[in-house]
């Protein structure tokens, strides 16, 4: 009876909305991708399908998106772009069950190639409403981040080939904390609303020629901790209504 009403106890708070982005995971080497990565693919588990949108916009540009080698590693996911300013490819991939909740977290690896001429980055987005960014501007000399303000360093520099390990948490509110690569900060109040953020967006802008931007391991997972308070707030509760049955 004892284990019963824990387990009730606990299924009640994990169905309250703790979590309310299904956790989720996908990498390169999902059979899905096997003949090439295109719009409406969806590998791996718990998130929505690939939106790809690419645009040479004439004058020799292009853009485009791949499996294969790139900045990051072997396979991977790549998009590319160059010799045009309006050059860009955008690769969108929506969260299922809704925007991040309280501790949990969206992680990514990410890599490019030597140059950038324009940018790359990712944008974590609210329905089409693009929230919280880390990009790198050609000629800069770190990763930027912009939670709604202005461009800011994320801490870590122009590492070319170099795999970098990003992570989001969500903090409840407008709060959140990151990690990127050598560069980190916990508890920031981003200058804009970031309350639901339900999607995930790659982007390049006229990166350059033979040049490309890779990411794979994308992840949405709730904090260790996160489990441990559940547990704890399941088991607490669970020991109170057993001690209410037995007076």
């Amino acid at each position: 009876m004892k284990k019963l009403l824990l387990a009730a106890v606990a299924s009640a708070v994990l169905s309250s909305g703790a979590f309310a982005a299904t956790l989720a995971n996908d990498n390169a080497t999902n059979v899905a991708y096997s003949d090439g990565w295109i719009t409406g693919d969806n590998g791996g588990v718990g998130f929505g399908p690939w939106a790809i949108t690419a645009n040479g916009s004439g004058s020799g540009g292009f853009a485009g998106s791949y499996v294969g080698g790139t900045g990051l590693g072997n396979p991977t996911f790549g998009i590319y772009s160059g010799n045009n300013a309006a050059a860009t490819v955008t690769a969108y991939r929506p969260f299922t069950g809704g925007g991040l909740t309280v501790g949990q977290s969206f992680n990514v690896d990410l890599g490019n190639t030597a140059t950038i001429v324009g940018q790359i980055g990712l944008t974590l987005m609210s329905g089409s409403t693009a929230r919280w960014t880390l990009k790198f501007v050609g000629g800069g000399a770190n990763w930027l981040l912009n939670d709604g303000g202005s461009d800011f360093s994320a801490g870590q520099a122009y590492a070319p080939n170099t795999p970098l390990s990003f992570s989001l948490t969500y903090g409840g509110g407008s709060t959140y904390s990151y990690s990127f690569g050598t560069g980190s900060g916990n508890n920031f109040t981003a200058s804009a609303d970031i309350s639901n953020l339900d999607g995930v967006q790659f982007f390049s802008v006229d990166q350059g020629d033979n040049q490309n931007m890779g990411f794979n391991n994308l992840q949405v997972v709730p904090e260790p901790s996160t489990y441990a308070l559940l547990a704890l707030s399941a088991a607490g509760l669970g020991a109170h209504l057993i001690r209410r049955r037995r007076r």
